[in-house]
């Protein structure tokens, strides 16, 4: 009689079946099955229960917050705006627009607006279709009235070549109207010009000079006197 080798010993082993399950451990896996299927929702419960409530078990005051007082704007009794651009047209529908660096409302509510100006400038055109530009250090912008007072290193700019300085002026926009009582003076095609205050008449048209004036020609503007 032949004795089997070694091989087809271990090959009898891995292929025999698996013993039958007891009828004890049949009961204890039924039983972990069942104890399982009432644990894992009492324990799944639990946690959400856990959840909800820690906020209100741990307080912090480093949590973030979201209330009325954080979301609207702060009131202000002067409220600033940061480039300002006020247009409008004037009693010929000529455009005309007012910029500045910055603008303060300075009037009280239900009063006409008025706003205070940093670096403002005004772009005026003329009735002829010539244009105008004016700038200051401060000024005054009412806008109702649509008129803009100037103060300050006062620049007036024409795009024929003129150019004037003074330290204070008036513009009302909507007429194409201007005056100043302070000095003035500046330079042209013409020659050189000091006075002691100017009128814009006309709507643009006509500038006149007040009080005692000097008028400088350029050699050659006026057929060669001077």
């Amino acid at each position: 009689m032949a004795m089997p080798d070694g091989t087809s010993r271990v090959r009898r082993l891995r292929t025999a079946p698996p013993a039958p399950a007891t009828p004890a451990s049949s009961f204890r896996r039924s039983r972990f099955v069942a104890l399982m299927k009432v644990l894992l929702p009492i324990a799944a419960l639990g946690l959400l229960v856990v959840i909800t409530a820690w906020p209100a078990l741990n307080p912090s005051d480093d949590r973030f917050q979201l209330g009325l007082a954080m979301v609207r704007p702060p009131k202000a009794e002067n409220p600033e705006m940061l480039n300002p651009r006020m247009v409008g047209v004037d009693t010929g529908q000529r455009p005309f627009s007012v910029t500045a660096s910055l603008g303060t409302r300075v009037s009280e509510e239900g009063e006409p607006e008025v706003f205070a100006l940093s670096e403002p400038k005004a772009d005026i055109t003329l009735t002829d279709g010539t244009w105008v530009a004016l700038a200051a250090r401060d000024g005054t912008y009412r806008r109702d009235e649509q008129v803009l007072d100037l103060a300050g290193d006062v620049d007036l700019f024409h795009d024929s070549g003129y150019e004037f300085r003074t330290s204070a002026a008036r513009i009302f926009l909507t007429t194409r109207e201007a005056s100043g009582d302070a000095p003035i003076e500046g330079q042209g095609p013409f020659g050189l010009l000091e006075a002691e205050g100017f009128r814009v008449l006309d709507q643009g048209g006509r500038i006149v000079f007040t009080g005692r004036a000097k008028l400088t020609l350029f050699e050659g503007a006026t057929g060669g006197q001077r």
